[in-house]
């Protein structure tokens, strides 16, 4: 008997030692079938624009092509379908007039593009979707005429709904209306007909896009950080879909870009140890343009106060949440004439003016309450008849007064809440929004308001969030009313839901003359197939941009300028998170980005909890190789998103499988009840010696 209780303890030891053992040396997850992980794909966005750009030209090589039978590439670049490329033999420098007939004089269009030896590019911008588009060359005297067939819009693409359309009294150009959420960014003409739009939902979508002076367009895009809008890349790009330089930005940028007098970049951003500050959205950055590098940063969170806590609708009701969005800033302008930036902070309902320099303070815009001592010596004093402040504003643009002690400030006033405290707060169905000028003296510190419009048009305009308010070159205002909540067909403020939830967002965009008269409105709905509708900023712009299409195909690759954003190694709580030994728990992920950059690997993905994502998750990347594993924390954002982005230069040389670890928490407590787990993904990375 007691050997046999001796034999039992031995196997009952053995066991126990073995599975110590297997738990302990990762025996359970040791990679030994690395022979049937896919290897990550290798992506290079530069060089595969480059190689289409050669397969153009090989084709072309082909056949011989003039002007009266042209080489045509439907959309060349894969990124705007209204757009194409007509190639022929030119044997002298010569003007090309581009006429894209539309359906009336004030939607055609009509541009000349200059052309040299051997071989003109000429790019048609402005096509209609789903028909077959008139379109005449003329050169030399003489005139060609070629039809074009477009393929439909998407079936998720937005509903546009022309309202009020008067184009002899509208300014000149087609109407950007930069996207938000899952809707595309397009290009509409006078009667609300798309005449352009970008496929990549990830680029030029929910943050600012401008012109710059070299014609060419500037916009964020690409990859997600932390949340949708903060992007860590800007693209200069033209219509035809053409990338002509890529700026990598490790601090991110959002809401709002802009182009300084010498050429650099302005932009809205995060300060570079968002993570470790525990805020964001509070910092605005100057970036080389030669270089892609951040050159200057301001920290707003030295500069005012951020404990001021008015009354708004923008946080998502999270508790204990690790990162504060205190200040979210949505713009930064430049003010030449006095070497300041201008900045607003809609969270604050604050538009605040700096020395570019020394980032002293020189004025504050907006309601009084809750400044302190210090800050209150800066507030501006309202002076005049029929003054309202601005609440929760979007997009301040300063006018040109020609006296340099007064500025004259146009901005859009979203209005939400219009109140310091929640127990004044105006309900979304008794409230408006406008756009609004406002002149500042200088000398006096005052503030007076000299002209508006939306109020009058009552809660049919409230927009809760997003907007612009841009002044066009015949003095009209163009205003977006962007983010329009709407339930049970009454307006609210739910941006929570709108954000993160199932509320659609709708937008209207109006150009108002100076007298307050409509001459043109769209309305954007969604449809069966999406349920968005917002508009981040409406503005009106030419359609061709001479300088934009200056590089003919296969000149040259673009640029790729700045500095990645790479994600660190496991900080604070999790400094010490160890690699678990067993794969456990019910989560999973889905992955939109699981790609090779380079030497970077970037997942980009949303973290599942029985197939369903959490408002709350926390997530962590493992590279396990034969030899041990690294573990990096990834950017976790709200509804299980996360993004990685690692150096694989640190990693030793040999192959990686990738799996995921972390956590998912119940309700919207970030330190509630947490469900962890640990899954491998069917993917590997190899590091080469």
């Amino acid at each position: 008997m007691k050997k046999k209780l001796l034999i039992a303890a031995a196997v009952v030891s053995a066991v126990v030692l073995a599975l110590f053992a297997i738990v302990r040396f990762n025996l359970l997850v040791y990679p030994y079938a690395m022979e049937k992980l896919a290897e990550v794909p290798r992506f290079d966005l530069l060089g595969s624009q480059y190689a289409r750009e050669l397969e153009i030209l090989d084709d072309y090589a082909q056949d011989t092509y003039t002007i009266d039978s042209p080489y045509v590439v439907l959309d060349p670049y894969g990124r705007n379908p209204l757009s194409a490329l007509l190639l022929f033999e030119v044997d002298e420098p010569c003007e090309v007039e581009v006429t894209v007939r539309g359906d009336d004089a004030y939607s055609t269009f009509t541009y000349t593009h200059s052309a040299e030896p051997p071989r003109a590019e000429v790019p048609v911008l402005g096509l209609y979707p789903g028909r077959e588009n008139e379109v005449t060359l003329a050169a030399q005297g003489r005139a060609y005429e070629y039809k074009i067939a477009t393929e439909p819009l998407p079936v998720d693409f937005q509903d546009y709904a022309l309202e009020v359309s008067q184009p002899e009294k509208m300014a000149p150009g087609v109407t950007l209306f930069t996207a938000i959420n899952e809707s595309y960014s397009a290009l509409l003409d006078c009667h609300a007909r798309a005449r352009g739009y970008l496929t990549n939902k990830r680029v030029a979508h929910g943050t600012a896009m401008v012109v710059l002076e070299n014609g060419n367009m500037l916009c964020t895009g690409d990859e997600y950080k932390q949340i949708p809008y903060n992007m860590a890349t800007l693209f200069e790009f033209n219509w035809l879909g053409k990338l002509l330089r890529v700026y990598d930005i490790p601090n991110a940028v959002h809401h709002s870009i802009s182009e300084l007098p010498n050429g650099d970049i302005l932009a809205v951003s995060n300060h570079a140890d968002m993570f470790l500050t525990g805020t964001r959205e509070d910092a605005v950055i100057v970036i080389d343009r030669e270089t892609g590098a951040v050159k200057r940063a301001y920290d707003f969170r030295e500069i005012v106060d951020e404990t001021r806590e008015p009354y708004h609708h923008f946080h998502p009701g999270i508790l204990n949440v690790p990162n504060q969005d205190w200040m979210h800033a949505n713009a930064a302008a430049y003010d030449a004439a006095r070497n300041a930036i201008v900045v607003s902070s809609p969270t604050q309902s604050m538009v605040i003016s700096i020395d570019a320099d020394t980032s002293g303070i020189n004025w504050i815009l907006g309601p009084h309450e809750g400044y302190n001592d210090e800050l209150k010596q800066y507030l501006l004093t309202p002076v005049g008849e029929g003054f309202e402040w601005q609440w929760c504003q979007h997009d301040p643009t300063l006018l040109d007064t020609g006296d340099p002690n007064l500025i004259d400030i146009l901005l859009m006033d979203n209005g939400q809440a219009k109140s310091f405290y929640k127990e004044s707060a105006v309900p979304a169905e008794e409230n408006y929004s406008r756009a609004v000028i406002f002149r500042i003296n200088l000398a006096a510190r005052t503030v007076e308001q000299l002209w508006q419009y939306g109020k009058e048009r009552g809660p049919e305009c409230y927009s809760t969030y997003l907007g612009s308010a841009k002044r066009l070159e015949n003095e009209n205002i163009l205003i977006d009313f962007g983010g329009m909540l709407q339930r049970d067909g009454r307006p609210c403020d739910d941006l929570t839901q709108s954000i993160i939830g199932d509320l659609v967002t709708r937008s209207r965009v109006v150009e108002v003359t100076p007298s307050g008269e409509a001459v043109y409105e769209v309305t954007v709905h969604e449809n069966a197939f999406t349920r968005a509708a917002g508009t981040y900023q409406a503005s009106r712009i030419p359609l061709y941009l001479p300088g934009g299409y200056k590089t003919l195909l296969g000149e040259a690759e673009s640029e790729r300028l700045g500095k990645s954003y790479l994600c660190g190694p496991p900080a604070g709580e999790f400094a010490n998170f160890p690699i678990p030994p067993v794969y456990l728990g019910k989560l999973s992920a889905e992955f939109t980005v699981i790609q090779r950059e380079g030497d970077r690997l970037v997942l980009d993905g949303t973290l599942l909890n029985n197939g369903t994502p959490r408002l709350l998750s926390k997530c962590f990347v493992i590279l396990r190789g034969r030899r041990g594993g690294h573990v990096y924390e990834a950017n976790s954002g709200l509804n299980g998103r996360f993004f990685l982005s690692v150096d694989l230069n640190g990693l030793a040389p040999g192959e990686y499988q990738i799996a995921v670890a972390g956590a998912t928490v119940e309700g919207n407590d970030a330190l509630g009840k947490r469900t962890p787990g640990h899954f491998k993904t069917a993917y590997k990375v190899t590091v080469a010696g």
